[in-house]
This record gives C-alpha cells, structure tokens and sequence, in this order.
C-alpha cells in the first residue's frame, strides 16, 4: 500500500479555504485549540482538516501550533480561480487522487465505480474509501470544484477537461 497521504472523505474544499482564511487572520502561525474556538468546533474535528492542509504543504504542524507555509500563504491570496489551480496541484500528491491522476491520463471519462475498482487492483483504499457511494461523493466535491472534470448526471459519469 502507498505512503502517500489520505483526503479524509469528510474534508471539503471549503473546509480547507476555512481554516487556511483563520490561521491568516491570525498572522500566519496560530495554536490549534484558538482555531477550535474561533470556529466553535471541537479540536478532534478540526484533525482532518489540518492533516489534508499538511498533506497539501500549505501548513506545518509543531507542538500543537500551526504554521502557514509559503505555498499557504500564496493560497489564501490567491484570487478564486488560481485557488482551484493551487488546490488541483495539491491533489496530485494525496489519495485517492494520486491515482486517480494515474488512472485519467489515458481515460476521457470515467464513473466513481470504475475509479474504485482500479484504487482496488492498485491497492490503494484505506477502510474509508471501501463504499464506492462516498467516493462518488467525495469526487464530485472536489473535481467539480477545482474544476478537473465535467459531470454527466444522467450517465454518472466524469468527463476529463483537457488542462
């Protein structure tokens, strides 16, 4: 199995824009906790948020406080558009959607059924990602925002925008 890091199916873009717009707001380095209260929201809640926005590199996490990065910083100024570019490349480097990048160089369209059984054969599903109904979900959210694919409701299917 890859050591790459994981989208936790509950994170949202939005959530990331959140919490990346509150550690700004606090010049850039801010303890964990002050975030809980800010957005009256519960440390344990905020986790996976933070790990994503880790794994993406826009934050470091050290002794509970929280650090923008250079490429956090460039982000949460960026204009909205260059947002979805900034976030589009992030997404290269955490599953499900490393593979997926893999999987839609020689796919023009695909459905969320047949990106789940390829993560199966590649070995790339953590217990999380194991109902194909929450990875559709979870595609959606975030191809559709960062603007990587079209969707076609009727057919359920993805189709890959040339970039």
């Amino acid at each position: 199995m890859s050591k790459r890091p994981r989208i936790s199916s509950s994170v949202t873009p939005e959530m990331i824009m959140g919490i990346m717009d509150v550690i700004f707001d606090h010049g850039g380095k801010v303890d964990l906790a002050r975030i809980a209260i800010n957005l009256q929201s519960d440390v344990d809640d905020l986790l996976p948020v933070v790990e994503v926005a880790e794994a993406f590199g826009f934050i470091k996490v050290e002794n509970g406080d929280i650090t923008l990065t250079n490429l956090g910083s460039k982000f949460v100024r960026a204009r909205s558009s260059d947002k979805k570019l900034i976030l589009r490349d992030a997404l290269k480097r955490v599953e499900p959607f490393a593979t997926l990048f893999r999987l839609i160089r020689s796919r023009k369209e695909f459905t969320a059924e047949e990106l789940f059984e390829d993560l199966m054969k590649s070995r790339e599903l953590s217990e999380e990602y194991r109902d194909p109904e929450e990875i559709h979900h979870m595609l959606l959210e975030w191809l559709l925002f960062t603007e990587l694919v079209d969707y076609d409701g009727d057919e359920k299917k993805f189709i890959v925008k040339k970039l």
